[in-house]
């Protein structure tokens, strides 16, 4: 949800909220005016009626109201002394609407010229509260929805010119990359927290990508360093284990140091890479045929899977293709192929299922079921293998995250290791 609906939302249910409070506090105050209203008119009414009873040389008492608003019976002097102006709310039964209706009735008394007292009650005309409810209510829900309205329009033409510096900024951070030039910052505002709010992030924006530039310059530099001397340790060595005057044990010795060098260069080139996918420094993509990259690997690793006795089944049910960078298509298809071979046993089976929307590599293994909590861990190894790294499954991880690709393991019920890729 957008802020500005989302703050729409909210002073509409806030402006709800008060307007349904108000209207009742106006019902009550209407209402008291009404009455106020009510009791004048039944005041005046009764000095007119009074009027028009002292000029009758005979007042009738009478029990009913009928088609009368007011009822007199006879009193007495003292009960007359008693008695004060009353005003009150009651019921009155209609003859005509056969109901009874709420009215207000003023209860007084007066001496006729003949000395005799009266306690006369007169009554208004029907106060219908369900009605007065009901047109108070249609009343509130209009200027509720004028209101609503007026806050939408208020919101779409003031507001949001308000926030438009807010917006710039957002669509600035949303299209920012480290690996490419920032583009055009946003334009400066007078509102003074808009504007630190700019400064504030253009400023971490710039401290990390120069961060960024710095790691990724240090990173390869410190791979190109690393890998030179490594590359001509091991010349040197394996020059040296050539010649003929050195013992067994020494050219024994000198193999375990080149394997050692070998298994550190590896290290080197594995980090370099999941460092590279990490920074998206692979982002050219293409549509990728998967199946042609596994053909070609499983090619490549047959004299090998030969040698184990490693079988290797390849099912293609669909063609596979995906949108991703081709280069890591390919490391990721020879480091789960790498992985399914190397931890397999001697005379050991492979297989591998390709379709529209994924593809799976299940391989026979000595070992149990993975932990898959470290499964993706970097340097998470077997150490009955010397020669792995503990990198192979980490960079198939870190190339199916920046692809938008979804790695999951399961142990099957047959013992083994099942890893697929789904799009």
């Amino acid at each position: 949800m957008k802020l500005l609906n989302y703050t729409t939302l909210y002073l509409s249910a806030a402006l709800f909220v008060a307007l349904g409070l108000w209207s009742i506090l106006f019902y009550f105050q209407l209402l008291t005016k009404i009455k106020t209203t009510i009791d004048e008119g039944l005041a005046n009414n009764k000095i007119l009626i009074i009027d028009h009873l002292k000029d009758d040389p005979v007042i009738t008492p009478q029990e009913s109201f009928g088609d009368k608003n007011y009822i007199i019976r006879n009193i007495s002097e003292d009960e007359a002394l008693k008695i004060r102006d009353t005003y009150k709310d009651t019921l009155v039964f209609s003859g005509l609407k056969q109901i009874y209706e709420r009215t207000r009735l003023l209860t007084t008394a007066f001496v006729a010229d003949n000395g005799q007292y009266y306690e006369m009650k007169v009554i208004s005309q029907a106060l219908d509260r369900g009605k007065l409810i009901q047109q108070l209510a249609i009343s509130m829900l209009w200027l509720f929805l004028i209101l609503l309205l007026s806050l939408i329009l208020i919101n779409n033409l003031v507001l949001k010119k308000t926030w438009t510096p807010f917006y710039q900024l957002l669509n600035y951070v949303k299209n920012f990359s480290l690996e490419k030039e920032p583009s055009t910052p946003p334009s400066k505002t007078k509102i003074k927290e808009f504007s630190i709010l700019n400064q504030t992030v253009l400023k971490l924006l710039k401290a990390n990508a120069n961060t960024y530039k710095s790691q990724k310059q240090f990173i390869e530099n410190a791979s190109h360093e690393l890998q030179t001397p490594l590359s001509i340790g091991i010349n040197k060595l394996e020059l040296l284990a050539g010649s003929g005057n050195l013992t067994e044990e020494h050219i024994q010795k000198i193999e375990n140091v080149i394997q050692i060098l070998q298994r550190l260069s590896g290290l080197n080139k594995s980090l370099l890479l999941i460092s590279k996918i990490e920074n998206k420094q692979f982002t050219p993509q293409e549509t990728v045929n998967f199946n042609d990259i596994f053909t070609r690997l499983i090619d490549d690793f047959q004299d090998y899977t030969e040698y184990r006795k490693i079988k290797v089944l390849f099912t293609k049910k669909d063609n596979c293709q995906i949108l991703m960078n081709k280069n890591l298509a390919e490391i990721l298809v020879l480091n789960l192929v790498k992985n399914a071979i190397f931890h397999n046993y001697e005379g050991g089976e492979v297989y591998i299922e390709l379709s529209a929307s994924q593809f799976s590599i299940e391989n026979t293994s000595n070992t149990s079921e993975l932990s898959l909590d470290k499964l993706f861990e970097r340097f998470n190894k077997n150490p009955n293998k010397k020669g792995s790294t503990g990198l192979g499954l980490a960079i198939v991880k870190t190339i199916a995250d920046v692809s938008g690709l979804t790695v999951t393991y399961s142990y099957t019920s047959q013992q083994r290791h099942l890893l697929k890729v789904i799009t």
